[in-house]
């Protein structure tokens, strides 16, 4: 590891791991830099991830953002570097209250090409074994949950593995000379005066300053001549708010429970063959936005809620799952609509955070033209954006007002910074 580079990215997570992949395509044969805290990459929250990607928000800058990622992971795939990435869909099975939402959702993702079926309830109970009809049961009024109307079936969507989108994109850094320093905390980042004086204490509130490095925990420092990156995620506040700088984001603990598909009503759930030509059940979210997300490979189920109210914005450096959210939280709703998950308890469980922005899309901005770029605010859907997202970020780095997306689409860099970007507020965020 050298002293000076051209960039120095912190976090190896899925943005600082994408955003290194392009700059490093985008200026070939600049050095760069990529520094964690933890042992190895994605080992953060992208490890705790639930590994799925859709096309299917109610912003347009989300939509293209996730549509650009999802063919670049496809050309990923049909290259031969398996990402276990899988089109079984996602279905949202809406009650009278999550309809107008998600009905958005269909159509903007039609008004750009995708794909969406609405399924009705009968076909539900017939493939999924799905309890449609609840509003007769004490259990419905207790959780405030009603009858499923409709289905509507994003096909533009499904599930990955993250650690192998993680190994794909740190093979391919090492192979173009990207180095790594791994499990080496940075205690902050160092701000200087472009034009030094030579004075203890600068830089001075009157000098035009820049963020010209890192300090680690040991006292040293690396520079970088170009931009530094900073891609904490939910760790951003940490690092950027004493330089007096907003990542516009907060962290909120997410957690994911697995239950093991080991009866016939379960088997039958999970390997569903009537949504897609896989032999898999879609991705499920059900009202009170609680979802199921089905793991074929290991036989499995992932369980999971997206709160809101009542949860706090907080960063916790080792989260755990909690028994009480999934039996008091998660469970009441999803044994409603399928009730052979009555009585199932997890094999396994953990927890991770979700770096969420004040309106559901990502930030990606350099403040006060500090040479540092800030990249947050995924929301929870860092696996699925983040191709794109390392693209707006390399695009920023490197001046530029559009950048191509996995797709071959132009986006607009400025439309995830602060002045330009759109007004509507992102409502699927699970």
């Amino acid at each position: 590891m050298r002293w000076v580079y051209d960039y120095v990215v912190v976090g190896a997570g899925i943005v600082g791991l994408a955003s290194a992949y392009h700059i490093a395509r985008m200026d070939r044969g600049s050095s760069i830099l990529i520094i964690d805290k933890m042992d190895y990459v994605g080992a953060g929250d992208t490890s705790k991830s639930a590994s799925a990607f859709r096309a299917a928000f109610t912003n347009r800058v989300n939509l293209l953002l996730a549509k650009g990622s999802i063919s670049f992971y496809e050309a990923v795939q049909s290259r031969g570097f398996n990402l276990n990435m899988i089109k079984v869909g996602y279905l949202f099975a809406v009650d009278g209250a999550m309809e107008a939402h998600v009905r958005r959702g269909v159509e903007l993702a039609e008004k750009e090409g995708v794909s969406v079926e609405e399924v009705p309830p009968e076909r539900l109970e017939r493939d999924l074994g799905m309890r449609t009809h609840v509003s007769d049961l004490e259990e419905s009024r207790m959780v405030g949950a009603g009858d499923v109307i409709k289905g509507y079936l994003f096909k533009d969507a499904g599930i990955m593995d993250a650690d192998k989108v993680v190994d794909y994109y740190y093979r391919s850094l090492r192979d173009m000379g990207v180095e790594f320093a791994l499990g080496v905390p940075v205690k902050e980042f160092v701000l200087r005066p472009r034009r030094p004086l030579g004075i203890e204490g600068e830089p001075f509130p009157w000098e035009d300053a820049r963020v010209d490095g890192v300090r680690l925990a040991d006292g040293r420092e690396l520079r970088a001549r170009k931009k530094v990156i900073a891609a904490l995620g939910a760790w951003s506040g940490q690092l950027l708010n004493p330089i007096g700088v907003d990542s516009y984001s907060r962290p909120k603990k997410r957690q994911l429970f697995s239950v093991r598909a080991d009866t016939p009503e379960l088997k039958r759930l999970l390997y569903s063959e009537g949504f897609s030509p896989h032999k898999s059940m879609p991705f499920v979210i059900l009202p009170k936005k609680a979802y199921i997300r089905p793991n074929p490979l290991e036989g499995a189920l992932w369980l999971g809620m997206s709160d809101e109210l009542g949860r706090p914005f907080a960063l916790e450096e080792q989260p755990a799952a909690e028994d009480r959210y999934y039996t008091y939280g998660i469970l009441p709703v999803v044994s409603l609509y399928f009730p052979q998950l009555q009585d199932k308890y997890p094999s396994a469980m953990w927890a991770g955070h979700y770096d969420v922005s004040f309106d559901g899309m990502p930030v990606v901005y350099e403040p006060y033209g500090s040479d540092l770029i800030v990249a947050a605010g995924t929301s929870g859907s860092g696996i699925m954006k983040g191709d794109s997202i390392g693209r707006v970020v390399a695009g920023l780095a490197l001046g530029m007002d559009y950048v191509e997306l996995g797709d071959g689409s132009q986006f607009k860099v400025s439309w995830l910074g602060l002045e330009s970007r759109p007004s509507e507020e992102e409502l699927l965020v699970l």
